[in-house]
């Protein structure tokens, strides 16, 4: 949520924070930078977008003024996630929407009036008197100067973002909610239940019905337009598996302690403190005297351990942590990163030191400083393994190319057509394997071959028989040909008969375990049998909710829309259903508890959600439009800045 909030703020304002000097007074200020124009004068060009460059300059100081958000959000915790975000690619992005909607605002004719634009800078308190005015043109460029900016950079820039205001404005404006939508957001937001359902899954009703070869025909008949299929390909494919290359590739000492020298910094650890852990928990809702109590507990056990006393019996008698309490509070060895309320005081002490009291989210805490190891490069025997599977990784994805590479160039010269024949040049190699993929489309994976849309695209651009690879994939490397083309249209009846009779089957034991779900209901309802016993006598798994909202999932069934309705539609104490959830079977429900919605404070806040709902559709707007402008928008980034500030590591 927290970046979601800095991105938005981005799309629209550039600010820096500045002082005035002997005044109290904090401003948010525009580092324009050097504004829109179309050159990049003597710098290096960061981005293009359309005719609209922008320098190393203006991309750097945008670029700071993000990761000053962060630093001002994260605090402390910055250092610490910092090579996690990609602040460079995040920038670009910025520039990127914000020159497109400053193109679509001019698009749709947005002006700033000169009047608007100065009732705009006399809202900033800076260029006011005391007593109320503008400071003056000789106080404001010195305010300006001061702040590394001249009037017509700030006031260009300002009248950017007041054409952005304007655009969302006209965005919002253009936006229509209903009273509907209004009430079930509302209802959605607030409305509560517990409940108890009991499920019963279909299939193990399936045995209990049969399907006639006629019964199967008809009902293709009657829904054969549900069959329609989009045109379909099947290949065949060996594959040099890598996994199996792995297992009989040799790996001799000598091979391994060269990788192992070469290779040293991916096994490289960082500096790491070895600690013991007292603590004194503390609820988070606790109030000032529970605090005062527990921090004075926690500074007695501290001055114990300072002054000698067994840290090990001070933790078993004191400590409220039942993970470590009963090891003398042993810890382990922690690396950075690994304890942040901690880091910086176990890694600053000595080892022998008692640190702390330290608050954190569980109370407050004692610790010992037991040993200390800086970075180091793990030594050979403590990853031989490691090493020796690395090793063997390299060595059998390059052998698996090759094997591929000569399989390609037999293939093509033999041209086998059937399986029986590409079975035969499989067995020759025991890390190849045959394999023939199911029927697939063009926006479809081929199972098997991992996610890669390329390849698919590949597939359906060859000709019928076409041999094509050798092609990586996770399991190694392949070679492949075109089996089958499967035109668009209703396949034959014999094509589909197993589909449809499975379709059938689904349909009859739902209607059976509809059937047996009203048994269970009426039970519940008219004997009020226990939960548990109704449950084991229909085969039934008990799916509680508690504190349930309309559209979220239910413990781990997912979203039901259909039990979401029938709930909140009961009262207190009502059995509803059967309720029929296709694949997922039935549902019979116990309402325990509602919590609904009262009618006056919904009419109160009524006004409110409209706005809200209006100004999110409009957000989903603007980001429709921006990916729109950007599919006919020429992008080009200078990627060698970009690697200068990619987060380090990556």
């Amino acid at each position: 949520m927290a970046l979601k909030w800095l991105r938005d703020q981005f799309k629209h304002l550039k600010i820096i924070l500045w002082a005035v000097v002997g005044v109290f007074l904090a401003l948010v200020f525009v580092d324009w930078g050097s504004g829109r124009g179309g050159s990049s004068s003597a710098e290096e060009s960061a981005i293009r977008i359309g005719d609209r460059v922008v320098n190393e300059q203006e991309f750097v100081s945008q670029l700071r003024q993000n990761q000053q958000r962060y630093q001002q959000l994260y605090g402390d915790q910055w250092s610490l996630i910092k090579d996690q975000i990609d602040l460079a690619s995040q920038t670009v992005q910025t520039i990127i929407e914000r020159e497109i909607l400053l193109e679509e605002a001019e698009h749709v004719g947005i002006v700033v009036s000169p009047d608007e634009l100065r009732d705009e800078i006399l809202s900033y308190p800076a260029f006011q008197r005391e007593g109320g005015g503008f400071v003056g043109q000789e106080t404001y460029s010195r305010i300006l100067r001061a702040n590394r900016t001249t009037a017509h950079e700030f006031e260009q820039g300002l009248s950017q973002d007041l054409k952005l205001r304007k655009l969302n404005s006209m965005m919002q404006e253009g936006v229509f909610v209903s009273d509907t939508e209004i009430e079930e957001s509302y209802r959605h937001e607030r409305e509560l239940s517990d409940f108890e359902s009991i499920q019963l899954r279909y299939e193990r009703f399936l045995t209990e019905v049969e399907v006639s070869d006629d019964e199967a025909k008809a009902y293709f008949d009657s829904h054969a337009d549900s069959y329609q299929r989009p045109e379909q390909r099947t290949i065949r494919y060996v594959v040099v598996e890598t996994s199996k290359l792995r297992r009989i590739l040799d790996a001799d000492e000598e091979s391994l302690k060269s990788f192992y020298g070469e290779h040293q910094q991916e096994f490289m650890v960082g500096e790491e403190a070895k600690a013991a852990n007292i603590l004194i928990r503390l609820n988070p809702d606790a109030g000032d005297v529970e605090k005062a109590d527990a921090k004075l507990h926690a500074d007695q056990v501290a001055a114990l351990a300072k002054s000698g006393a067994p840290f090990a019996e001070l933790a078993a008698k004191h400590s409220d942590d039942p993970d470590t309490r009963d090891n003398g509070g042993d810890l382990g060895w922690i690396g950075r990163g690994r304890a942040p309320e901690f880091e910086e005081a176990i890694f600053g002490a000595k080892p022998g030191d008692i640190v702390g009291p330290i608050e954190s989210r569980h109370g407050y805490n004692v610790l010992k400083v037991e040993a200390y190891r800086p970075e180091r490069v793990r030594p050979f025997e403590e990853v031989r393994e490691q090493v020796k599977f690395r090793f063997l990784e390299g060595k059998a994805a390059a052998e698996s190319e090759s094997r591929a590479i000569a399989l390609a160039r037999r293939l093509n010269s033999e041209k086998p057509e059937t399986d029986e024949l590409w079975q035969v040049i499989a067995d020759e190699d025991e890390v190849v394997v045959l394999n023939v993929s199911p029927a697939f489309g063009n926006e479809e994976m081929i199972p098997g071959t991992g996610n890669d849309p390329d390849f698919v695209k590949e597939v359906f651009d060859a000709k019928f028989r076409h041999i094509g690879g050798p092609r990586a994939i996770p399991r190694g490397w392949i070679v492949w040909q075109l089996k089958e083309v499967q035109p668009e249209g209703i396949p034959a009846y014999e094509v589909v008969k197993a589909e449809v009779e499975q379709e059938i089957r689904r349909e009859k034991a739902l209607v059976i375990a509809t059937e047996r779900g009203q048994e269970l209901a009426e039970q519940w309802r008219v004997e009020g049998v226990e939960t548990q016993t109704l449950a084991e006598k229909f085969d039934g798994t008990i799916v509680p909710a508690r504190d349930h909202r309309r559209g979220t999932a239910i413990g781990t069934v997912g979203v039901l829309p259909a039990v979401d309705e029938a709930v909140f539609s009961a009262k207190d104490g009502d059995i509803v259903g059967p309720v029929s959830i296709g694949d997922r079977g039935v549902f019979v429900v116990k309402v325990e508890k509602l919590t609904l919605i009262d009618p006056e404070q919904f009419a109160t806040e009524k006004d409110t959600i409209r706005t809200r709902l209006m100004r999110e559709r409009a957000t989903r707007l603007m980001s429709s439009m921006i990916n729109e402008r950007r599919r006919d928008t020429v992008v080009t980034v200078n990627n060698e800045l970009m690697e200068r500030f990619a987060p380090q590591g990556s």
